[in-house]
């Protein structure tokens, strides 16, 4: 019997491919043997045929890439520019040689690039490790190394640089997977021009895998499955083949707007985690941001970020999004997501300290800081929206409100502030949905996102990491879905807001369920927003609540209620949408 692994990635550029795996070993900047050099009488001129040889790559790169990428390269090409200039001054008052300056000068900036509020543009690490990589090479004459053999194969490495995957275009692979990188990289561009499909898997190690193993890569919903058994496979493949005749359809609907037949109108949100995605995230459809995940900043380094760190943060992705609703969550942290410099050792995290419940207890180191920065940026940017993560009780929201007024008082800011600040609470507990009336009733909330992973993973008492019950874990379960029932009309009949943000807004069977209850707001990957527009603009709610949303909500358990759904949208005539039933 084989052992089927699975790994959940962040999709770069869509697609599905199934192949054998290839490991891809390059040396990076930190793997190059450079520790002591002095100065030649040719520096000045190595230094220039690097960057003119980067230069030349980045024009290449450029003509495959649409006009809304072009702007990113610019930047890189300036970033390598100052690379080599301060190398220039490094070699004339350290008497090094090229090589051993732009490593000098990289090492300098790296850490300060991981935060983003770059007067350019916020470059991950990875990046900015690669243009120096790059230059270095060219400098010392190395070849790229790696593989030698990558057509038709799925390539695994640590992270590839932008010539790397333009060998791996010309070479024809079916896939790339790194374990570090970002989705605007040049990589990631290149990529996507290409029609290459790449995902970013953090937590996966290249040890993980073995060479030669059959996996499908799915771009679509980000996955990477490592020797996937026949039934497996036969899904995978009629997956590849109905995104090959809807890729098009897809892309032209991502810019549409949402609107059933029956014109019900929807917003497509998106979730997003940095600057970096928020680009994507704007050049790829959404109607805003639906979800700003602000917790992976605080989860980078070895201290918070600073308030004027986060505030040049939410200023440059609100530039984005000038005209659009953006919501930035508070940091949820805690459970899953622990942080190096607080002590947080608890038997079960998951129902412990997180979300808002940590950021009350360090509100001095983490949640004011937050606040502040969210006050300054909301007086230039006024769609910017305030979410509060794992709320349980009204008072933690009215002692939100209460630090709000404090703070506002503090930064000397408008006192009429406050009643204008859009507050929203994320339900993601059986108790907060059941208490929804009662959060309204406070006064201070505008609008309610459910976050459905954890509301199901509560709902259910499933923990869907654990390999030996994950199989129970089900947005579809009429459990959840009679929550939502119960929940959702107390908000729309009180005149709030209602969004879905968690994987469940994405899921082609969850939506028509979720329309049919009344919400008008879906917020999703930047990946999957043609795919669910194109979907919305075939339903007709009256019809769903009148043929299937009963069914589903007296279903036994999850797979009837999956069956009558599936059965409902075949009847549609939209057999094509089967490999995401």
């Amino acid at each position: 019997m084989t052992l089927l692994r699975v790994f959940k990635g962040i999709i770069a550029s869509q697609g599905v491919s199934i192949a054998p795996i290839v490991k891809y070993v390059v040396r990076v900047i930190e793997d190059l043997e450079i520790t002591h050099c002095e100065r030649g009488v040719r520096e000045e001129e190595r230094l220039d045929a690097a960057l003119e040889k980067y230069i030349e790559l980045l024009s290449e790169i450029k003509k495959e890439a649409p006009e809304s990428e072009r702007e990113l390269l610019e930047a890189y090409e300036l970033m390598a520019q100052s690379l080599v200039d301060e190398a220039r001054e490094v070699v004339q008052s350290e008497n090094a040689c090229s090589e051993l300056a732009i490593k000098k000068v990289y090492l300098k900036y790296r850490d300060s690039f991981r935060e983003s509020g770059s007067s350019l543009i916020a470059l991950r690490e990875s990046d900015l490790r690669n243009i120096a990589t790059s230059l270095i090479k060219y400098i010392m004459g190395y070849s790229e190394g790696g593989v030698l053999d990558v057509r038709d194969k799925i390539i695994v490495a640590e992270d590839v640089s932008p010539t790397d995957m333009v060998r791996f275009a010309k070479e024809r692979v079916k896939g790339v997977v790194t374990l570090k990188g970002g989705v605007t990289s040049h990589a990631a561009i290149i990529a996507r021009s290409n029609d290459i499909p790449y995902i970013i898997i953090p937590e996966m190690k290249l040890d993980d895998i073995e060479e030669g193993e059959t996996a499908v890569l799915d771009a679509l919903d980000g996955f990477l499955v490592i020797k996937p058994e026949e039934k497996e496979l036969e899904k995978y493949l009629a997956k590849l083949t109905r995104f090959k005749e809807l890729k098009n359809i897809i892309r032209r609907n991502a810019f549409m707007k949402a609107t059933t037949l029956d014109n019900y109108v929807v917003d497509v949100l998106c979730n997003i985690r940095d600057l970096e995605e928020a680009r994507v995230a704007f050049s790829s459809g959404c109607d805003g941001v639906g979800l700003f995940r602000v917790e992976f900043l605080y989860m980078m380094k070895e201290s918070p970020p600073s308030e004027d760190a986060l505030y040049n943060t939410f200023i440059k992705v609100a530039e984005f999004f000038r005209d659009r609703v953006l919501v930035i969550r508070a940091p949820d942290l805690g459970a899953d997501k622990p942080l190096p410099y607080l002590d947080l050792k608890e038997d079960n995290p998951f129902l412990g300290l997180r979300g808002i419940r940590l950021l009350l207890e360090y509100r001095e180191e983490l949640f004011k800081p937050f606040l502040r920065a969210f006050l300054r940026a909301l007086r230039v940017h006024e769609n910017l929206r305030l979410l509060l993560p794992m709320v349980t009780t009204t008072r933690e929201v009215r002692e939100t409100v209460g630090l709000l007024n404090t703070l506002i008082e503090e930064l000397k800011l408008n006192a009429k502030m406050l009643p204008g600040i859009k507050i929203g609470i994320m339900v993601e507990t059986p108790a907060s949905a059941l208490m929804v009336d009662k959060f309204i009733e406070t006064g201070l909330i505008r609008f309610i996102s459910y976050g459905t992973n954890d509301l199901t993973q509560y709902t259910l008492a499933v923990d869907r990491r654990n390999a030996r019950v994950s199989h129970l874990y089900d947005e579809l379960d009429p459990a959840l879905l009679r929550l939502l029932e119960i929940s959702v009309p107390k908000a729309l009949e009180r005149g709030i807001e209602v969004e879905v943000c968690g994987e469940m807004a994405s899921k082609i069977p969850a939506i028509p369920v979720l329309l049919g209850l009344g919400i008008k707001s879906l917020s999703v990957n930047p990946a999957q927003v043609g795919l669910v527009k194109y979907f919305i603009s075939k339903l007709n709610v009256s019809n769903v609540r009148k043929e299937l949303l009963s069914r589903v909500l007296s279903a036994n358990d999850s797979e009837e209620s999956r069956h009558s759904i599936r059965e409902y949208i075949i009847s549609l005539g939209l057999k094509a949408l089967n490999p995401w039933l």
